[in-house]
Order: C-alpha cells, then sequence, then structure tokens
C-alpha cells in the first residue's frame, strides 16, 4: 500500500493530466459540439479548400472573416494535407490544445512561483478545473471542467497555452539573460495577437508584470517588454487574412459583445466564491512583495474588470477568468508549503502527507461535483453526434451554393453543405448583415407573401431551400408554395431539401 501511495504522490500531476485527457477523449469522440464551434470548422473548411484566397466561411461573399488566423491556418493545413472534415480537425486539435495547455501550466508557474513549482502546478490545475462556486460562466476563456470539453477546439485555449508558454519563457531569459529569446516571445505574441485578442491581454499584462521583479533597471525592461508587444502588433497589421487594424477598432460587433458580456458582472460572488480565499493570502502576501509579477498581475486585472463596469465595456470583464486564474495560484501555492511542512512534520509517516493531499482534492472537487458527474457521465455513454441529421447536406448541395434556411439552421449548414443568407452571430467586415437577418425573418414568416419570399430567393440567388420542420411549424406552406417551383431532393424526420429552378 505504502509503494502504491508513493507511486501516485510522485505521478499524480502526471495522472491527472492524463485522467483529464482520457475523458476529454472520450467527450470528442461524442461530438456534442455546438455555440461557436460551428463557425469555426466553416472557416477550417473554407480555408483549407482555398488556403490563400478563401472567400467568406458562411456567405456567398468575397469577404474576409475574423477568425482567418494562425490557429485556423494550422488546423487548416491539418485537414488539407491528411484529408479530413473540418470537424475531424477541430477535434483533434482540440485535444493537441489541451495538451499545448497542460503544459504552459508548467512555464506558468516557473515564471511567477519560487519554489514547490511542481507540487503547485499539480494544485492549480486541479483549482482551475473544480475550484467554482454555482454555474461559472459557460464561455471560451474559462477553463473548468463544466465547459472545458466544449471548448477544447476553439482558439482561446490554443493561445492561452501559447501565452503560458511565453510567460514562462521571459522568465527564463531574465535568469539566463538570453535576449535572442526576445525572438520567441515576439513569435507567440504575433500568434496570439491575431488568434485572440483577449487572451493577448493576457499575455502582455503578465510579460510586462514580469519587468517589476527582472534584475537591472526596472525602467529599461519594461520598455524593451512593451517594444516587443507593439511591434507584435505592427507585425500583426500585415496579416494578409482579415484587416486586423480594421477588426480591432472598428468592428461592428463591439456594441453586441459589450452586451453580451454584461453577465461577467452578474452573480459574481456566487460564481467565484471559493477563489476568494486566494484575496488575504494575497494581501498578506504583498507586505513582503508588492512588486511579485503575480501580484503585480492581478491588480492590473482588478483595475480593467473595474473600468468595464464604469465605462460600460462590458467585454472587459472577461478578464474576471484571469483574476480567478491568478488567486488560484496564490492559493496552490500555500497549499503546497502547508503540504510540505506535513511532510517535514511528519517525516516518519507516508500516510498523512497522502491523506492531506487527498483530503484537499475531494474537497476542491466537491465544489464541480456535479458538471465532473456531467462530464464524466456525457462521456462515457456514446450518443449521436448533434450535426449528424446535417451530413446529407454534403450529398446534395455544393460548397458555393446558397442555400435558404432558418436562422437557427444556418448556423450548422457551412460546415457541410453551401453558404447561407444569414447567420444570427454579429460577424466583422459585413455592412448588410442586419438587413439579411431581417430578410430571414420576413421569409419564415407565416404571414408574408410568396411573391416577397420569391423576391427574396432572387435577391440571394438562393440554389436550395432548407425547411427545418422542428424550427417551422408551418414547414408543410411552405413546401407546397415552392414546389412547383423546384424539386425536392432529401427528406428526412428533421429536415426537407428544394433544389430551386
Amino acid at each position: 500500500m505504502q509503494i502504491i501511495c508513493n507511486w501516485v504522490s510522485k505521478h499524480r500531476l502526471s495522472i491527472l493530466c492524463l485522467s483529464i485527457l482520457g475523458i476529454m477523449c472520450l467527450d470528442t469522440r461524442n461530438g456534442q459540439w455546438h455555440g461557436d464551434f460551428y463557425e469555426h470548422s466553416a472557416v477550417v473548411r473554407e480555408l483549407s479548400t482555398h488556403i490563400i484566397h478563401p472567400k467568406h466561411p458562411q456567405l456567398l461573399l468575397d469577404a474576409p472573416h475574423a477568425f482567418y488566423s494562425p490557429y485556423a491556418l494550422i488546423v487548416s493545413l491539418l485537414a488539407r494535407t491528411i484529408h479530413l472534415e473540418a470537424v475531424t480537425s477541430l477535434s483533434i486539435m482540440g485535444l493537441f490544445n489541451l495538451g499545448l495547455f497542460f503544459i504552459g501550466f508548467r512555464f506558468f508557474i516557473f515564471a511567477l512561483v519560487p519554489h514547490q513549482r511542481i507540487e503547485t502546478t499539480f494544485y492549480l490545475i486541479f483549482l482551475t478545473l473544480f475550484c467554482w462556486g454555482a454555474k461559472p460562466w459557460f464561455w471560451s476563456g474559462f477553463f473548468h471542467i463544466g465547459v472545458l470539453g466544449s471548448t477544447l477546439p476553439y482558439p482561446s485555449l490554443f493561445a492561452m497555452g501559447l501565452s503560458f508558454i511565453a510567460i514562462g519563457i521571459n522568465r527564463f531569459r531574465f535568469e539566463t539573460n538570453k535576449q535572442t529569446l526576445l525572438l520567441l516571445i515576439l513569435l507567440i505574441a504575433v500568434i496570439v495577437l491575431i488568434t485572440h485578442p483577449n487572451t493577448f491581454l493576457f499575455l502582455a499584462t503578465g510579460l510586462f508584470s514580469q519587468s517589476f521583479s527582472a534584475r537591472g533597471s526596472i525602467l529599461f525592461q519594461s520598455i524593451l517588454i512593451v517594444s516587443v508587444l507593439c511591434l507584435a502588433f505592427l507585425i500583426a497589421i500585415l496579416w494578409p487574412y482579415f484587416p486586423v487594424l480594421t477588426g480591432f477598432f472598428s468592428d461592428a460587433s463591439a456594441g453586441m459583445r459589450d452586451l453580451d458580456s454584461k453577465v461577467m458582472y452578474k452573480n459574481v460572488v456566487s460564481k467565484i466564491w471559493p477563489s476568494l480565499i486566494g484575496i488575504p493570502l494575497v494581501i498578506f502576501g504583498m507586505r513582503s512583495n508588492k512588486f511579485r509579477p503575480l501580484y503585480v498581475m492581478l491588480l492590473i486585472f482588478t483595475g480593467i474588470y473595474i473600468f468595464g463596469t464604469i465605462s460600460g465595456k462590458y467585454s472587459f470583464g472577461r478578464v474576471i477568468s484571469y483574476i480567478v486564474l491568478l488567486l488560484h495560484v496564490s492559493i496552490a501555492e500555500h497549499i503546497s508549503a502547508l503540504e510540505i511542512r506535513v511532510k517535514r512534520i511528519h517525516s516518519d509517516s507516508w500516510l498523512k502527507p497522502f491523506i492531506f493531499s487527498l483530503s484537499v482534492m475531494v474537497l476542491i472537487m466537491l465544489l464541480s461535483f456535479k458538471p465532473l458527474m456531467r462530464t464524466v457521465v456525457y462521456a462515457i455513454f456514446k450518443k449521436q453526434p448533434i450535426y449528424t441529421p446535417y451530413l446529407f447536406l454534403s450529398k446534395f448541395t455544393g460548397q458555393y451554393d446558397v442555400v435558404l434556411a432558418d436562422i437557427e439552421t444556418s448556423w450548422i449548414i457551412p460546415t457541410f453543405g453551401g453558404k447561407v443568407v444569414a447567420v444570427g452571430n454579429p460577424l466583422a467586415f459585413i455592412p448588410d448583415q442586419g438587413i439579411r437577418r431581417l430578410d430571414l425573418e420576413r421569409f419564415f414568416n407565416k404571414e408574408t407573401e410568396h411573391y416577397e419570399r420569391k423576391q427574396i430567393i432572387q435577391k440571394y440567388h438562393v440554389d436550395y431551400l432548407l425547411i427545418n420542420k422542428m424550427e417551422n411549424l408551418n414547414w408543410q406552406e411552405l413546401y407546397q408554395s415552392f414546389i412547383n417551383q423546384g424539386r425536392s431532393v432529401f427528406e428526412s424526420d428533421n429536415f426537407l431539401l428544394l433544389r430551386l429552378d
């Protein structure tokens, strides 16, 4: 028993990472993707088809898309090289992202914590996954066990893993004085900035905060890092797939993002209360070293979070994820120190340190017991992928045919079939997106006259009409009104596809 417990204690970090990876592999197999996944998959499909000059991934327009990032390019090259579908490529990349994320934790702890780094990394991963209150935010950029399986393929996880690594490399640069590492940091900064600007804020803050603890002049190191970040911004502007500068400063969807992000300021305490234990630990630690990067990052993100609510720029509220992560770092560091103390006091006993670690793990997991069990159950029991009913589209529609369907159905169509008239999410660089949504709403309104529907079909050069029987209660009326102007090419319990003449 002692041998087993000692082995588990020694390899617990690897066991934890492999266990989570195994659960996520099973979860990925089930294909329960929803939300932004289908925008990313449409991007991968279009980019893997035309990797040099892609068109818009969802609409039949020669327009850019803000998701044509280095991350999307990597996934598309994977799909193109080994002939995989977009959904499969993203699913595989999601598991790679998780591995990158776990590796990044080691670099991140190396940068922020001076002692017991392996132990702190273990507890930090555990806290990140499970140390949350009731119903934490189900958004990308949050990494608790309840949302992790749904956001693995998203660029936010990829960008965060790279950011952790860059912050660790920067610490290594300080210790070795190898300034050439700035080139690697610059490369990562450019990739993160284009791929996921929100995460770039985390990376920039982490790099800048380290300047306060660097050897030599704080001013010099601060100017050096700011120069690297500014250079990364200038290089990012040269990205050929979409106008980065326009996307940053005049994105038409910014107002919608602010409105959606307002939830980051609601029921905050109930969602993050376990992490608040870290606040007194941070305050106590600041008495001896107020310029420690961990504390500087916390102060900066807290200021940004407060600014978000004062200014009404609620999208800044997403930094609450970073605040919680940094509080978790402080808690993990103190748990590790307490564990080392238990080992020293009970140096003649292997059982008490093991019981201490196990008790902490059980206590933390109890905080997220329901989402953990839900994740495990969903992973173990095989389900039909959500997108299965849409697979027929690739057999009957071409990638550049226009398929008219209701707004909900239109979200998934471009991954498997043709382009659509409109989608529900806001799109950058599409000035008439509001008109498109109104036209689509009008088309499926049961009060709309047939001639008006024909005008909409002609306006957008529609090739196929896809009727979702579950979303359209008047689907039979629609079918009868258009059957003489086309022919039925597919019908199932969910869908009816008409080819229009």
